[in-house]
């Protein structure tokens, strides 16, 4: 294996890099590709690299960095080292062993800054060869402990990525990636209808708008036609090329609802550590980190709701004292700096809410016992000593074939839910939420005041403490168990309810309401808005739900589509705050203006809708004859003279779309240009240019002769 901190290595891997990018940059690549489903080890197995000499000698010089004096060296890992040059890290297992975890924590951090400086000198190496040179990478796998993959700090590094989903990539990506990342997925694999147009439309509004196609035997038959996936793959494209959507999404900014979610790569450590390993018995503060996350996250945009991930170092250089966000939510995050716990503090003190589940910041950055709780006096709550806590329960698990009967499943706290005085004026309703599990006996609450309680335990189930001007939320339970109670018809509701309870109490609920014929809110569907301009857009991208699961019920509609067949639209209302011109961006249908819009989605697919302050109008001049060859230029005129996005179609003299000239442009101060980049061999006659403002659906026409 190489060593990422060998100088003589590095040095070839600039070099290489430089030489390959140079020798290829006359062909203006969009990217220079670094490798597929790459990590420091194999995808997430537990593996302590890198022990090389070289590794060693770099990994003392950072921890110098890192504590200045040997002494705090020493007193964080528990060790007695007289020199540095005699410091080595500990194992995976010579850490649970011991449950001493710092000397461990603190050499998978720092083979995470290496994994990510690895990168930068591979981009060096490209931008030295070519200076407008990307790097890019495929594949990109799940953040584990020992695989390097911290999305944060790679993201600040890595130019453009062919994601992979699973950990919340998208979201990662889309949170942290710079400015103008070309961020990919993969789709294909032989899926077709509906599934895979609704997985490309669900990629599309996590802002990962450049599919890539696995693999060609999923699009091409034999014979070299196209096969079904291609031809239902291909009307997701159309429309986010042909109908403007992409280049739509692309300008405008996406809008999260003052909602902020903690990334912590040293929770992801903590959690890995403290694992209970196969025969032993260990303190279990973390059942499933990955599922914790994805249940907030799933939670929040189940709810309507948009958020951001933010993350350690952003929250120690002070991004919640912006004022950007109302709401911070700590998803399993039992590791938390000393920075980072000020910063929280400041952000509660100044108005803000904080959320988080069972046992936050039980230690520190480290990995080290915070015994007292990093955090316990913010939330108001006693606990026992950290380094004894455990929370019970496990989560639900299918029963494996070779089990003649399930083994009996470990729960949490469990009985009836009791709200208090104080969670009653909150909105909590103890019928709503029966089902929730208390995670861990022993929580009491000191300034804090008790919300909920579970069955007979003295452990409450949420509390809440005021701190300044704002509040925190601690709630006694995981949502890990979230995403599998929602696989099973949608279950859960009892976590959505708490959740927007919580979000209420900072003013956060949708600014656009969607809701089905019943007039509650639309289930199953993700929610994204957007902001263009003057403009608002929302997108509306409903999951692919079994039919069977959506018969009967009101306002669902099936019908036999001649290339999908069985398809089913669900009617539904739109609130607005407000009154605004609504256009459907895929239809064309105008709305008019209003404050309400009554419509329906095709059950896994998408809706688009405008929404702007004003009607709008567009005009297209240009040459009335040109010479085929020639590259006519036409002048597009917007009012109001603000940024339009405007797809640009022209169409042969015999009315064929001709989707090789499509364009989408933008038009600033109302004034753009498009060109019909004609050719020699192209027909001669009347040719036609339809041109759109994609928000507000005005359109024109132009009409040129080519002789």
């Amino acid at each position: 294996m190489p060593c990422f901190s060998d100088p003589e290595y590095m040095k070839m891997l600039a070099d290489v890099t430089m030489g390959a990018a140079r020798s290829k940059s006359q062909y203006n690549f969009d990217y220079y590709f670094v490798g597929d489903e790459g990590s420091l080890t194999s995808y997430g197995d537990a593996f302590d690299y890198c022990w090389g000499p070289h590794t060693l000698e770099a990994f003392r010089q950072w921890l110098q960095s890192e504590y200045s004096t040997l002494e705090g060296l020493n007193a964080k890992w528990k060790t007695s080292y007289a020199d540095w040059k005699d410091v080595v890290p500990l194992t995976t297992q010579e850490a649970r062993d011991s449950g001493n975890f710092a000397p461990w924590a603190d050499h998978r951090t720092f083979m995470e800054i290496t994994f990510a400086n690895a990168y930068k000198t591979v981009r060096d190496g490209v931008t030295k060869g070519d200076k407008e040179g990307h790097i890019a990478v495929s594949g990109t796998q799940g953040t584990a402990a020992w695989n390097g993959c911290d999305w944060y700090r790679l993201d600040q590094i890595i130019d453009d990525f062919l994601a992979y989903g699973g950990g919340n990539q998208w979201d990662l990506h889309r949170s942290f990636a710079k400015p103008g990342s070309m961020i990919g997925f993969w789709t294909g694999y032989g899926s077709k209808g509906i599934a895979v147009q609704n997985a490309i439309w669900t990629a599309a509004i996590h802002n990962v708008l450049y599919p890539n196609i696995f693999w060609m035997y999923a699009y091409l038959n034999p014979d070299f036609t196209l096969s079904d996936s291609a031809r239902d793959m291909g009307k997701a494209f159309k429309a986010l090329k042909f109908e403007g959507v992409g280049k739509l999404f692309m300008e405008s900014q996406r809008l999260q609802d003052g909602i902020a979610v903690h990334w912590s790569i040293a929770s992801v450590h903590a959690a890995a550590i403290t694992a209970p390993a196969e025969g032993k018995e260990a303190n279990q503060i973390v059942r499933n980190l990955g599922a914790s996350r994805d249940g907030w996250v799933s939670c929040i945009k189940d709810l309507g709701l948009q958020f951001d991930f933010v993350a350690y170092e952003q929250i120690e250089n002070g991004l919640l004292d912006s004022g950007k966000y109302r709401v911070f939510i700590m998803p399993s995050s039992v590791a938390v700096s000393a920075e980072e716990a000020a910063a929280i503090r400041r952000f509660v003190e100044n108005g803000g809410v904080v959320i988080t589940d069972a046992a936050a910041g039980v230690m520190d950055d480290h990995c080290a016992w915070a015994e007292n709780g990093m955090l316990n006096d913010l939330f108001g709550i006693s606990a026992a000593p950290s380094s004894t806590r455990t929370l019970l329960g496990e989560l639900p698990r299918r029963r494996r074939r070779d089990e003649a009967e399930p083994t009996e499943q470990k729960t949490g706290i469990k009985g009836a839910v009791t709200v208090s005085a104080a969670g009653a004026a909150m909105g909590l309703d103890a019928a709503a939420l029966e089902g929730i599990e208390v995670s861990e006996a022993g929580i009491s609450g000191v300034s804090a005041e008790p919300l909920l309680s579970v069955g007979d335990s003295a452990a409450g189930a949420l509390y809440c403490n005021k701190v300044g001007s704002g509040r925190t939320f601690y709630a006694n339970m995981l949502f890990d168990v979230y995403p599998t109670l929602r696989r099973a018809g949608f279950g859960g509701a009892n976590y959505r309810a708490l959740l927007s309870a919580m979000l209420a109490q900072a003013g956060v609920k949708p600014a656009i309401e969607v809701l089905a014929a019943d007039g509650m809110p639309l289930t199953q569907a993700v929610v994204a808005r957007y902001k263009f301009g003057d403009s608002e857009i929302l997108a509306v991208v409903k999951e692919n739900v079994r039919l069977e699961a959506v018969t009967g019920f009101d306002g669902v509609t099936q019908y036999q589509d001649k290339d999908l067949g069985t398809v089913a639209t669900q009617d539904i209302t739109i609130r607005l705050p407000g009154t605004a011109y609504v256009n459907d961006v895929r239809s064309g249908a105008k709305m008019g203006a209003t404050d309400t819009v009554k419509t329906s989605i095709l059950i896994g697919g998408a809706l688009v809708l405008g929404l702007s302050p004003s009607e709008s109008t567009i005009a297209v001049t240009g040459p009335e004859k040109a010479v085929l060859g020639e590259h006519p230029a036409f002048t597009i005129s917007c009012t109001p003279a603000s940024k339009s996005p405007v797809r640009c179609h022209f169409f042969a003299p015999d009315g064929t779309f001709l989707n090789d000239y499509a364009v989408n442009t933008l038009c600033n101060s109302g004034a753009g240009t498009v060109v019909l980049p004609s050719a020699l061999n192209d027909k001669s006659g009347q040719y036609t240019l339809k041109v759109t403002d994609v928000v507000t659906g005005a359109s024109a026409e132009a009409k040129i002769t080519l002789e």
